[in-house]
């Protein structure tokens, strides 16, 4: 499960590797074919591997489940000590390491 099709992004594999075991707290906004908002998921994880094929690969910490998420690694930004809010469960995550937020787009049907 997660976000495929990667055919982008800043990969670095120094950067990659110093981020493997961190806590990753992740938005994620999927938009309709219109650009309206459809679905919101929000969720903190443990990062377990990172590679151009499979993306950053986050083990969810509520469903144990793998989520694979873009490589993009530019596009995580270090998190400020803290507690932060998960918006639909209220729950608290302390000290998560990266934030990042998607906004996910159907593909073109053309």
């Amino acid at each position: 499960m997660g976000v495929k099709a990667f055919a982008c992004c800043w990969f670095d594999q120094a950067h990659a590797e110093a981020m493997l075991g961190k806590n990753v707290m992740v938005s994620l906004t999927y938009m309709d074919k219109f650009g309206y908002l459809e679905a919101f998921d929000q969720f903190t994880g443990q990062s377990l591997r990172i590679n151009n094929e499979d993306g950053l690969v986050v083990m969810r910490a509520d469903t144990q489940q793998e989520m694979n998420l873009p490589p993009d690694l530019a596009h995580y930004q270090p998190a400020e000590p803290g507690d932060y809010k998960l918006a639909e469960s209220d729950k608290i995550v302390s000290n998560p390491d990266y934030l990042v937020e998607w906004d996910i787009y159907p593909p073109d049907a053309g």
